[in-house]
């Protein structure tokens, strides 16, 4: 029997690309050929790259070249080594809101544009262009597949749903479109203790290949296997995402499913970033499309010590983001994996958990619909949830101009589908959220 995974890739793919003007097979088979190059050969690529996108950056956008004119660079080919790059000025949230056209590039149009929470609880947007969607999409593939969870592949989805009501076509559009990719998505956002049982019903009916979620809601789904004893189809596979994957979770998750788990790591602004080996569970960065740095609290480049991540996508002319500091901390290594990937090591992620916030009645809301939530409003610029009590959420906006008394509505709306109305919900405007001790913003704190 020709597996579903082999057609999708020689006969249903290239037909729906001819349709559609895609390259993402294109795109995949180049990425996949990198994994047989010698880590020398990947850096000399990247360099390459990255001059390219220089280039570009400097001549086809008005910030870039008005913040490198000003540090004294004349011409993109100025910045001839990596120590001139780690030198530039890095790019935040914050710039990105401030000079947002400024940021895009002159020569393309017709950029896609995404929005995103993200783990910093600053919501924001950001452009890329269609192909560099197409790149970060292989490249994704290109990961998922080395841990078995490749384009095709049977696989359930413990993961966040659309905010706000959908239509019966949109509906019927997306249940087709994940049929396409023979994935079935499970709303990670609506699991409670509750209805725990109905969600392994669902995966032991499925009897999916690989399984894709949320560290947090896949955690308690474990709990409640382990702790009520039930039977649940054993997956070939497990990737876990959007928050640091601990020991004792993995252990859970491996225990309730009987197979290996594997940590991955990306945001919105690119996707995937980061997966770890089959072999060694060493986390893999994605060198061939991203410059991915860590730099400590003065700025300068540090390795095999915890520090301020630093991304630069190499394919995104249509809105370069070069030096981004998204939020998150992470440890480098300078050394390679015993297993035959050459791409480089990330030790850890150090600085993304989202705490789960409970019910009365015994229910979780992962801390990741907050995040999927907020950035849907853009009159709110950041936020913090609070519990500090059982049957209260204490909600900290900052708000903008584009601030409208009926977003506090929807918000409401949205957070008591999820708590079942167990919750009161008190809204609090503030002028700013105090950032923690190591001078971070936790977008849910949970004290009880």
């Amino acid at each position: 029997m020709i597996a579903y995974s082999s057609v999708l890739r020689r006969a249903l793919m290239p037909l729906y690309e001819a349709i559609k003007g895609k390259q993402l097979l294109h795109y995949l088979s180049q990425y996949e050929g990198h994994l047989q190059w010698t880590p020398e050969q990947l850096e000399s690529y990247q360099w390459e790259q990255l001059q390219k996108l220089l280039e570009h950056s400097f001549s086809s956008t008005a910030y870039y070249q008005r913040v490198w004119t000003e540090l004294g660079i004349r011409d993109a080919r100025d910045i001839a080594s990596m120590d001139d790059f780690r030198r530039l000025p890095l790019l935040t949230k914050d710039d990105v809101n401030k000079h947002y056209s400024d940021l895009l590039s002159s020569r393309f149009s017709g950029n896609i544009r995404k929005s995103t929470g993200g783990s910093t609880g600053v919501p924001f947007s950001f452009e890329l262009n269609v192909d560099s969607n197409t790149r970060r999409e292989a490249v994704m593939w290109r990961g998922y597949g080395w841990l078995g969870a490749g384009l095709g592949t049977k696989t359930l989805y413990l993961w966040g749903a659309d905010v706000g009501e959908v239509n019966r076509a949109k509906a019927l559009k997306t249940n087709l479109y994940h049929r396409f990719y023979n994935r079935k998505m499970l709303n990670s956002f609506a699991m409670t203790q509750s209805n725990m049982g109905s969600y392994v019903d669902q995966i032991n009916q499925f009897r999916p290949e690989a399984i894709v979620s949320y560290v947090n809601p896949l955690y308690e789904l474990a709990r409640y296997i382990n702790e009520e004893g039930l039977s649940v189809t054993a997956p070939g596979t497990i990737l876990t995402g959007a928050e640091p994957l601990h020991d004792f979770q993995r252990s859970e998750i491996e225990q309730a499913f009987n197979c290996q788990v594997f940590d991955t790591y990306g945001c919105r602004e690119f996707m995937l970033v980061a997966a770890e080996c089959r072999e060694f569970g060493k986390l893999h960065i994605n060198s061939d499309h991203l410059v991915v740095e860590t730099l400590n609290n003065e700025g300068a480049a540090v390795v095999g010590e915890s520090g301020d991540l630093v991304v630069t996508d190499l394919f995104n002319y249509g809105m370069p983001l070069i030096r981004y500091q998204n939020g998150d901390n992470a440890t480098l290594v300078d050394k390679p994996c015993c297993c035959e990937n050459p791409l480089p090591i990330m030790e850890s992620i150090d600085g993304r958990k989202l705490d789960v916030i409970k019910t009365p009645s015994g229910g979780m809301i992962p801390g990741e619909l907050f995040p999927h939530l907020f950035k849907e409003f853009s009159g709110i610029r950041k936020f913090q949830v609070q519990q500090l009590k059982l049957t209260e959420l204490k909600i900290k906006i900052v708000v903008g101009q584009d601030y409208d008394q009926d977003d506090q509505r929807k918000i409401e709306q949205e957070i008591n589908k999820y708590s079942l109305g167990e919750l009161a919900l008190k809204f609090e405007l503030v002028d700013e959220i105090p950032l923690t001790a190591s001078g971070k913003h936790r977008v849910t704190v949970c004290e009880v």
